[in-house]
């Protein structure tokens, strides 16, 4: 039996990532039964079964979680080989990323045309989640992250750090005062935030005189989305501490006022993830175009 195989790995892995053989037949443009016989001719050539199909939804068997990992870096570098010998050849395909809410929102999104004026021919499927998701079980590409990284099975690329800020409303601070020191975080409540991986609920980080300091402060509200996170805070429900840029808006108009500016959060660090050790061609051009966009924010 003859098998392109470079072709049936592609659309393997386009069925993987889009999560259905519909999916996958419309995004590569070819025949349903053509991804269907595909995937039966690379089971075959290996031997073994890659994926369990029912009538709603496909699964990868333990050997396809394998034969993906492995594969979509191959393919990757084979791209990569073919467009060096065709450097004026346009960027072109999908790429998958993930980013936190107000990163997509308001630095990403705005500036994409500006992005497409370069590499007009990529489609890029731009997820804006606050909570974490698996790269392999995604099928992403990279994913934005902020502060500390627990994910060590992947590649991080450090993009800069991002400045942050404590707030609180006009409301607030008026009926619980104006917080000159930490101690005076005693006689306050926080809109906390929990990490949707640990379930865990952050600590606040403020700079002193003998280095960072995390503290934990009590609140009645917990929440993992930024939106709900802004909003609790303009609605006087506690002191928030979160990126700057994204406070700014409120800081300006007046709905937000910035506490202790004598101990401020330390910057965060910003990174791209990508899950194999060989980054390929989109990857690197997106990741170093974040890079750049990075400096408006500093």
């Amino acid at each position: 039996m003859q098998i392109n195989l470079f072709e049936s790995i592609r659309i393997f892995i386009e069925i993987v990532e889009s999560g259905s053989f519909s999916q996958a037949s419309e995004n590569l443009q070819i025949h349903r039964p053509a991804v269907t016989k595909a995937l039966q001719q690379l089971e075959q050539h290996c031997g073994v079964r890659l994926m369990q199909r029912t009538t709603r939804r496909i699964n990868l068997t333990p050997e396809g979680e394998a034969f993906y990992r492995n594969s979509k870096p191959l393919l990757s570098q084979a791209d990569d080989l073919i467009g060096s010998f065709a450097p004026n050849r346009p960027l072109r395909g999908q790429l998958r990323v993930d980013m936190p809410v107000a990163f997509a929102a308001l630095w990403v999104v705005p500036h994409l045309p500006e992005f497409y004026q370069d590499h007009p021919e990529i489609e890029i499927i731009l997820s804006g989640s606050d909570r974490r998701k698996d790269m392999l079980h995604d099928g992403l590409d990279c994913v934005l992250r902020m502060g500390e990284l627990e994910d060590g099975d992947y590649v991080a690329r450090n993009l800069g750090s991002i400045k942050m800020a404590t707030c609180a409303s006009p409301a607030y601070l008026e009926a619980h005062g104006m917080p000159e020191t930490l101690s005076d975080l005693r006689d306050h409540r926080a809109v906390n935030w929990i990490n949707s991986s640990s379930r865990q609920i952050m600590p606040w980080t403020f700079q002193t005189a003998d280095g960072p300091e995390e503290i934990y402060l009590p609140g009645k509200l917990v929440l993992d989305n930024s939106e709900a996170y802004i909003a609790a805070a303009v609605a006087g429900l506690g002191l928030v501490q979160g990126m700057h840029f994204y406070l700014k808006p409120h800081i300006e108009n007046g709905s937000l006022v910035e506490v202790l500016p004598g101990n401020p959060a330390p910057p965060r660090r910003l990174s791209l993830l990508y899950p194999h050790r060989h980054i390929s061609y989109k990857v690197r051009v997106f990741s170093e175009w974040l890079e750049k966009l990075l400096l408006v924010l500093r």
